[in-house]
């Protein structure tokens, strides 16, 4: 701090009134960098999707404390109809990402700078600059980039970034704070000292960077597709990005592509993944020969029809052999639920190695086309194949509405994933199902009991007092 008193002193000799201001943004940044990590990141971040109100409660501090700067330096936009317009235009995509954060705690803002920028902050803040808009043709491209932007919180990025790159991203956060204070020093060096002081940590951090914004495109890719937006927003937001970063090549904006890296290559990627959702979409092939489930219990196969001859040899394949088989079979009879069970059934029981990543991919795929079936539902949960927690809560709600009441292997999962979730009321409804399936009808009794104690939505309790009454009428005396 002495240092930085020493800088502001007006007859400093050999240092210009410009090199100074340089100076002290740059010392600040340092300061900041050291100063911040301590409250800015907590070393037992929890698991991905699982609820912890402490610590995001720490999150929001941080990134509240950066908003506070930024409308303190009135750097964040004040005009209702903006921020009205924001939120209307986020509004569509909030469904996909429904998790346990409710979507009123999602911030969106509108921030004063001229740069094609957007950031999403921890705790549900969304920072939209103006110079981005300017940038842009149709409300769809802003969607695009709010949508990566809810990516990155949905996947839980903040926390993944502070427990892999610590020391990075105490530097990070510290230039994300320091954009006011630079622009109090001087407005023409806000941009210029933001990008600069991200640029050091940034370097550090490319690679994981990358794997991160590839993550949050295919999450924005989803939800536009999920929210009925033109996919074409995308593609044009992307190439205003590219546009811009080549007006900014040579500029004091010029390290900008650092922290949004290889945009050619994503739009790329993102042009084969949109034209292969663009793609016809197979037609679900539902039907169930009954030789396959005669294959399934060893049981006696008379059908001699190529389906039946086919699902027959996969008993005597080696492994190796397995998995084309199984892509054959979904190749000739896609989005096939039992199909799909049976597949992924295997894949739990045999899958080690690399090689069976692309069945998983496929499975995956076809599961998206059957998200109201309760056996597809089972399968994706069993073995996580959906891409973020919004995946994943959409299937656990999928099987919830529609398990049969005596499958005792749905309603394990359901009370699995609801004690993880600490969803205490729906957890003790999963496992009184259970109970009553493994024949165990007082601790069921007693199960429902609590779940309806502990549930505060009249529906459900009105749903589930029928069954107990159902269930108590088998208690014995």
């Amino acid at each position: 701090m002495k240092l930085l008193t020493l800088l502001s002193r007006p007859e400093l000799p050999l240092v210009s009134r410009s090199h100074r201001k340089v100076l002290i943004a740059c010392l600040t940044t340092v300061l900041l960098a050291g100063t911040l990590r301590a409250d800015t990141f907590v070393s037992d971040l929890p698991s991905l999707g699982q609820k912890d109100i402490r610590t995001q409660t720490e999150e929001a501090i941080s990134g509240l404390r950066y908003l506070r700067f930024l409308n303190r330096e009135s750097i964040a936009t004040q005009d209702p109809a903006l921020t009205y317009y924001l939120q209307q235009s986020t509004a569509p995509l909030l469904p996909f990402f429904a998790t346990e954060q409710r979507p009123s705690e999602l911030m969106i803002f509108g921030v004063n700078n001229r740069n094609f920028n957007a950031f999403a902050l921890p705790g549900g803040l969304i920072g939209v600059h103006t110079g981005m808009m300017d940038q842009m043709t149709e409300t769809a491209e802003l969607q695009a980039i709010i949508a990566h932007e809810l990516g990155h919180l949905a996947l839980g990025h903040h926390a993944r970034l502070a427990g892999a790159r610590r020391d990075a991203m105490g530097m990070v956060i510290a230039s994300f704070l320091l954009i006011p204070l630079a622009a109090q020093v001087d407005a023409s060096l806000a941009a210029g000292v933001f990008y600069g002081a991200q640029g050091l940590a940034m370097q550090q951090q490319l690679a994981f960077s990358r794997s991160m914004e590839e993550e949050a495109d295919r999450a924005a890719v989803n939800a536009m597709r999920s929210s009925g937006l033109p996919l074409q927003g995308i593609i044009d937001a992307y190439e205003s990005m590219a546009r811009y970063q080549r007006s900014q090549v040579g500029t004091v904006n010029s390290t900008y592509p650092g922290t949004h890296p290889d945009v050619v290559s994503r739009l790329a990627d993102l042009r084969n993944r949109i034209a292969e959702i663009n793609a016809p979409a197979p037609q679900a092939d539902l039907s169930i020969p009954l030789c396959w489930v005669q294959t399934d219990f060893s049981l006696t196969v008379r059908s001699t029809t190529n389906a039946c001859t086919q699902y027959k040899t996969r008993t005597e394949l080696e492994r190796q052999d397995q998995q084309r088989f199984w892509l054959d079979m979904l190749a000739n009879h896609p989005a096939n639920p039992y199909l799909i069970y049976r597949a992924n059934e295997w894949l739990r029981r045999h899958a080690a190695a690399d090689v069976d990543q692309l069945l998983r991919q496929r499975l995956m795929e076809q599961s998206r086309l059957l998200t109201d079936s309760w056996l597809v539902a089972l399968s994706v949960l069993s073995s996580e194949l959906y891409d973020h927690p919004a995946d994943r809560e959409r299937w656990i709600r999928s099987l919830y509405h529609s398990a049969p009441p005596n499958d005792l292997a749905a309603w394990a999962v359901l009370s699995q994933e609801f004690n993880l979730a600490d969803r205490r009321a729906l957890a003790f409804r999963a496992e009184a199902q259970s109970s009553w399936i493994k024949g165990e009808v007082a601790m069921a009794v007693r199960q429902l009991q609590r779940a309806i104690e502990l549930t505060e939505i009249a529906s459900e309790r009105s749903a589930w007092q029928p069954i107990l009454r159902r269930w108590e009428a088998l208690l014995p005396g």
